[in-house]
């Protein structure tokens, strides 16, 4: 495949794996309490940066099924990991952790004002668990990924 079709099918099969992941591991996904295992894929974009649009398509569509469906959850949400995403890229090219620790606190954030607006509860009770929740997923993530980001680059090269 030449480079942009290469790098398109990337985008969806990363996509498609956050938001299968989402729907599949529900009701965890989503809520006040949630633990996205599909987070851990997010530090990809650390060392694969064409891959942020992944994580703004992937989290829409792993959104379509919540229970807070809605101009939140699918255009908030989205543009947040947009933001989180690109910020985890600029960030993690000096450091990983950071990186993947500042992507877990834009989406953190994100998630808090969210829910603290659809529930109608103080945003200080939302947010402590929120960012426990993305700090271990993300950051954990940065040495899961890292040999799943050589091993996939070693098997485009050849």
């Amino acid at each position: 495949m030449k480079a942009p079709a290469r790098r398109a099918a990337e985008i969806g099969v990363v996509a498609a794996a956050y938001a299968a992941l989402t729907v599949y591991l529900a009701p965890a996904s989503y809520g006040p309490l949630q633990l996205r295992m599909a987070e851990t894929l997010k530090p990809l974009v650390i060392w694969e940066p064409h891959l942020i649009p992944a994580f703004v398509i992937g989290n829409f569509l792993g959104n379509l099924s919540s229970p807070f469906a809605g101009p939140w959850e699918l255009g908030w949400m989205p543009f947040a990991n947009l933001v989180g995403a690109w910020v985890c890229w600029r960030v993690g090219r000096i450091n990983a952790y950071l990186g993947a620790a500042a992507y877990a606190l834009i989406v953190a954030a994100a998630v808090s004002t969210m829910l603290a607006s659809i529930m109608h509860v103080p945003l200080r009770g939302l947010f402590p668990p929120l960012v426990v929740s993305e700090l271990l997923l993300l950051v954990l993530g940065v040495p899961v990924m890292r040999p799943v980001h050589l091993a996939l680059r070693r098997v485009i090269r050849e």
